[in-house]
């Protein structure tokens, strides 16, 4: 009876622990997480499984790579509700927000150097006007020294996506050449008509092109004429980690003095437009220092929505040439993943590195402000648990499903059901605790 009444007390102590411990603002059923892979069989290592890439396939799978020492590729599949590793990037530490699929569901994904991880930072130094940046630049140049260039890769989804893959297999992936010497691929998009990719390059920022069909290499030059070191993460250049492929063929994003500016494939140049970031500004004397772009997403309504490094959402009409502001669901800095809901929503993960990002959502339909869904906590206990702080990619599966993938050590691949009920104060007013 002693033995039953203990067993009684800890489970209490358990569930009340719990209900503390998980997200207190909507259902705990809507969010669950995926291991990347089977533990000790197929499961990416722990040092690899930073998830820094998101896509979901025109097939209905979702598609994601990580950073780490060694560089992976994985799909969830839903028709086995799991994630399959598919192998080892081949001369990779990472895949940075470039992932993009042609028209025939082929995946293109641009590799690099692990651009989660932290460089190693000079302690001593001469002091002076600008000596901190010129500095970082400096370490940060050293970083990429040796480094060959980050590639881009295709994956034929058809013919690989049902292969089973081991920790040491390599991907089934095709090498389409180098992009720049010394700089990881950051970002890219693809003009699905005339089978290009588009990207930028860090740290130096150069614009390319790449014809998948020739394999045609263009460097388009330096698409930002400033070092500049803002955002929460200080150690990194600033440089935009997003741009979209509109529909006929002009490529968008943000640069100089963050001024949204259009790439036209005819000119071969950039325009650059009066719509400008919004964000904090600061001037020297012989530079600007400004905020930089985190994620653009064109709307089935052709309303291009965009986040900002120092945390701020906006949406762009271009057709009118005007950009609204929408403010920040969030007094800290970085919107760390955006994705465009099925049901009309935005959802995004924002907080800076080394504080839990926060899920919010904001209705693009009545424009009425943020919606906040609080921290990733799964609790399925007694059967598994995980509190979840760092975030980098988003998607939305084809059933609507918001895939979130993880970017600390041991990364898991979190999915959040829209819909349902905010408790409003946290609390259930139908169930108070």
């Amino acid at each position: 009876m002693k033995f039953l009444y203990t067993t009684l007390f800890l489970l209490l102590s358990f569930a009340v622990f719990s209900q503390k411990w998980i997200s207190p603002n909507f259902g705990n059923h809507r969010l669950d997480y995926r291991d990347l892979g089977y533990p000790g069989v197929t499961e990416i290592p722990a040092d690899n499984s930073r998830i820094s890439a998101l896509l979901s396939g025109q097939d209905g799978y979702v598609y994601g790579a990580t950073s780490g020492k060694q560089a992976y590729l994985f799909v969830f599949d839903p028709y086995i509700n799991k994630v399959r590793p598919l192998g080892q990037l081949p001369k990779a530490q990472g895949v940075h927000h470039a992932m993009v699929q042609d028209a025939e569901g082929n995946i293109y994904l641009g590799t690099g150097l692990n651009l989660l991880d932290e460089i190693p930072l000079t302690r001593d130094f001469p002091g002076g006007h600008r000596q901190i940046e010129h500095q970082l630049w400096k370490d940060i140049k050293h970083y990429h020294a040796d480094y060959a260039g980050g590639r881009i890769l295709k994956y034929n989804t058809k013919e690989n996506r049902e292969k089973v893959s081991l920790i040491e297999d390599q991907a089934d992936v095709e090498e389409l050449g180098v992009v720049i010497k010394n700089n990881s691929v950051y970002t890219m998009t693809m003009d699905q008509q005339n089978q290009l990719i588009y990207g930028i390059t860090y740290p130096d920022a150069h614009f390319f092109q790449l014809d998948v069909q020739s394999k045609q290499m263009v460097d388009y030059g330096k698409l930002l004429d400033t070092l500049i070191f803002s955002g929460p993460e200080r150690s990194w250049r600033s440089v935009p980690r997003s741009l979209v492929c509109l529909d006929d063929g002009r490529v968008l994003t943000a640069a100089n003095d963050g001024l949204i500016a259009i790439f036209d494939p005819k000119t071969k140049a950039f325009e650059y437009t009066n719509m400008r970031l919004p964000g904090e500004y600061w001037e020297s004397w012989n530079y600007t220092g400004y905020p930089v772009v985190e994620q653009l997403i064109i709307a089935p309504d052709k309303v291009i929505w965009g986040s900002t490094s120092d945390g701020f959402i906006f949406k762009i009409h271009l057709d009118e040439g005007k950009l609204i502001d929408l403010g920040k669901p969030r007094v800290s800095r970085r919107v760390r993943g955006m994705t465009l809901g099925q049901d009309g929503n935005l959802y995004l993960i924002a907080g800076e590195l080394g504080q839990p990002g926060k899920l919010f959502s904001y209705d693009t339909k009545a424009n009425n402000g943020f919606t906040n869904w609080s921290y990733l906590s799964v609790d399925h206990s007694p059967y598994y648990a995980k509190r979840a702080y760092q975030f980098d990619a988003m998607t939305t599966g084809s059933d609507g499903t918001i895939f979130i993938g993880e970017s600390d050590r041991r990364g898991k691949l979190f999915l959040f059901i829209p819909g349902g009920e905010i408790f409003e104060g946290g609390l259930n007013p139908k169930n108070p605790r």
